[in-house]
């Protein structure tokens, strides 16, 4: 791309070079290209190919110069299907992206300072409100806030790259991927890895940060797995939704569907068992509702354990019953947690393979 930079013809974004070289050699005369410097002088020394009465078995020269070509074992027939294994496309692909990250250094670095500058505003917010009394309601509702706050963080600052990134890969996608270049699902996979480390680092910026400024009293393992589960959930979900635009101006339309109903079934807002029952079915489409009832079993169970005051209500217990959270069901709001990963991630691979069949 910087040679024909150089030459007066940049690359287009998302545009592939090879098809670019096409362009520009059908479309300029060639006494332009000359003057550009397309055809610079030949300098290179070049030894004598070999001479095919040698004794050089499986190896066969043609003419010296840049139609020289190497056949392998001669008189054996050429398999035209042959492909590299999934393993290698993976493996590619993944160095690929890799690559894209560390060139696209400010969208990566804005990510983590973004992660650390809301990490430290909440911090500083709810100072030290963790380890509060929360028999006090004053202290109990800061206690609850913080930890939805930290929750919808984790959630939002993961999907909205990921919500965009398919939208803007789509035509160097397509353009490979009509090619044989890889299959979809290896891309999917080199994607999804790449996805998972970027998250957990991210998480785990905004965790250290929060955690101790907060003073939460969960064990900090288990509220990372939570926030890390969440956040490739929210993810899938993004991904999804990315898939099924072509725009990523359109994509941005999607946000209030991506977020919106994850905080009315959080049980924030409203307790989830006043909502009317036709419509209560969407809360296991909502991660963050699981992810909720997990935290707050971390949080809360000690002191939904204790004996209140005489006359004094024990919020702790009231805040687990508002939100349908027992203790007998983490098994199963982890479960419904990685069945929603896995039904998004698979839904998006399936949408993804079925666009990918339209060329732009």
């Amino acid at each position: 791309p910087q040679y024909f930079s150089d030459q007066g013809h940049p690359v287009p974004p998302n545009y592939n070079p090879a098809d670019w070289i096409m362009a520009v050699a059908q479309s300029t005369p060639e006494h332009e290209l000359d003057e550009a410097g397309f055809f610079p002088s030949d300098v290179r020394e070049e030894e004598k190919g070999l001479d095919p009465s040698d004794d050089n078995e499986g190896y066969l020269f043609g003419s010296t110069g840049r139609n020289s070509f190497l056949i392998r074992n001669p008189g054996k027939k050429f398999n035209d299907k042959q492909h590299i294994s999934s393993a290698t496309e993976v493996k590619l692909l993944f160095a690929r992206e890799l690559q894209n990250v560390q060139r696209n250094k400010k969208a990566t670095a804005a990510r983590f300072i973004f992660t650390t500058f809301l990490s430290l505003l909440v911090g500083v917010i709810f100072l030290g409100v963790g380890g509060k009394d929360p028999s006090d309601p004053v202290n109990f509702n800061g206690q609850f806030g913080s930890l939805l706050i930290i929750l919808m963080m984790s959630m939002f600052g993961t999907a909205m790259p990921s919500l965009l990134a398919f939208p803007e890969e789509r035509p160097v996608f397509i353009r490979e991927y009509s090619t044989n270049h890889y299959s979809v699902s290896t891309y999917f996979i080199s994607r999804l890895c790449i996805e998972a480390i970027i998250t957990a680092m991210q998480i785990m910026i905004g965790i250290l940060i929060s955690y101790h400024l907060v003073d939460l009293q969960m064990n900090f393992f288990l509220f990372f797995s939570i926030m890390y589960t969440l956040a490739m959930t929210s993810t899938a979900l993004a991904v999804l939704l990315g898939c099924a635009v072509e725009d990523p101006k359109m994509a941005t339309e999607f946000l209030p569907l991506l977020f919106v109903p994850q905080m009315l079934f959080a049980g924030f807002f409203i307790a989830t068992h006043i909502i009317p029952g036709w419509l209560r079915w969407a809360q296991y489409l909502c991660s963050l509702t699981f992810a909720v009832r997990l935290s707050i079993l971390a949080e809360f169970s000690n002191c939904a354990d204790e004996t209140p005051l005489p006359g004094v209500e024990n919020l702790c217990k009231r805040a687990l019953m508002s939100n349908q959270a027992n203790k007998d069901d983490v098994w199963w709001y982890w479960l419904v947690l990685c069945a929603l990963f896995i039904v998004f991630r698979l839904s998006a691979l399936f949408l993804l393979k079925k666009k990918a069949s339209k060329f732009f």
